[in-house]
């Protein structure tokens, strides 16, 4: 399960992730706002998710370059891929059932997964893992405090795992899915990050499989200027990253509009292409919003899929929990209408 999210973001329970909020607020810049499904002009976007700060067609700023030593070997890009994959984190619901039943399920409810988001909340469990993806990809993640990596106090563990992934299936590994709350927080900084990425990066090289992809994981929060962060601050450079990917979410739900994919992902789309790296979106969601029984959210589903696809993006990975538990909001795809969009995307 993921742990951090932006402020204000309805995935956190208020009491649960105090210490490690940034309290802010962020807008979307005065005028209109296109919306598709349910919505009204003039809405503002909430933290999270929305394009700010970086047209699409206007070039990033340079990243920030590795912050010590001679640049690594460029990792190997993802092999190309006939379209973009779509994917779901998921957990298990039913009484009794496994991790891999629940990816069954998945398949069943909302279409055939062709890619799977997975947490751990430490060190990953030793292969398969929680789920046997029998071929199909995987972005997995997992957690370590920085100042371990870089003693070298996880290389034993995390040099068998990586020289036991699957070497038929791509796995785009993360490293401390979402860092901003926690560097904010104090609990470590963006150079201890960068530099434990760079460490990973050279284990995960040792293990010479082309399969494996370095995937960095942030809000797409931090991409607005509302935020006050860099994005760069936490990008330890083209030499260990080989996927940029986001978490990026529907928070104009709040004021009763899905967002569009050009509003939510353009800023995204924008800073990837500046770096040359492929783009990922790990996590994405949306309630339904207001009276919507649904068909507003599937339009926002066919939105915001086609613009990613068009945009090159490698996989798009809905966040079908129901977080209500956590005290926000409930992400599954459970009506008709979402679901069969849901399924037109996965069939593609």
């Amino acid at each position: 399960m993921p742990a951090n999210t932006a402020p204000g973001d309805d995935r956190r329970a208020p009491r649960r992730y105090r210490l490690v909020a940034v309290l802010a607020g962020a807008a979307l810049a005065a005028g209109a706002v296109t919306a598709v499904g349910v919505g009204y002009a003039g809405a503002t976007a909430g933290p999270r998710g929305t394009a700010g700060g970086l047209s699409a067609g206007q070039p990033a700023a340079a990243a920030r370059p590795a912050p010590s030593g001679q640049p690594a070997p460029v990792p190997a890009p993802p092999p190309p891929v006939a379209g973009t994959a779509c994917g779901a984190a998921f957990t298990t619901e039913l009484p009794g059932e496994t991790y891999q039943q629940a990816l069954a399920r998945e398949d069943r409810t909302i279409g055939r997964l062709d890619l799977a988001r997975v947490f751990y909340p430490g060190l990953p469990a030793a292969w398969p893992g929680k789920v046997d993806m029998s071929g199909r990809p995987m972005v997995v993640s997992f957690k370590a405090p920085p100042a371990e990596i870089l003693a070298g106090t996880d290389d034993h563990a995390l040099t068998a795992w990586f020289a036991g992934a699957p070497r038929a299936q791509d796995t785009y590994w993360v490293y401390y899915h979402e860092p901003e709350d926690n560097i904010a927080a104090g609990m470590f900084t963006a150079d201890q990050y960068r530099r434990a990425w760079q460490h990973l990066g050279a284990l995960a090289r040792a293990a010479k499989n082309p399969r494996l992809h370095a995937t960095l994981v942030l809000m797409g929060w931090s991409t607005q200027p509302a935020s006050g962060r860099n994005w760069r601050d936490y990008f330890a450079g083209t030499g260990t990253i080989g996927v940029l990917a986001w978490d990026t979410y529907n928070t104009g739900y709040r004021k009763g509009v899905y967002l569009t994919g050009a509003q939510l992902f353009g800023t995204q789309v924008a800073i990837n292409r500046s770096l040359g790296l492929p783009i990922g979106v790990a996590e994405t969601g949306s309630p339904l919003v207001g009276t919507d029984a649904g068909a507003g959210r599937a339009a926002w589903i066919r939105d915001i899929t086609g613009y990613l696809r068009a945009n090159g993006a490698l996989f798009v990975s809905y966040f079908d929990l129901d977080w209500s538990s956590h005290g926000v909001v409930d992400y599954r795809l459970r009506d008709a209408a979402s679901t069969a969009a849901w399924r037109g995307f996965c069939s593609r």
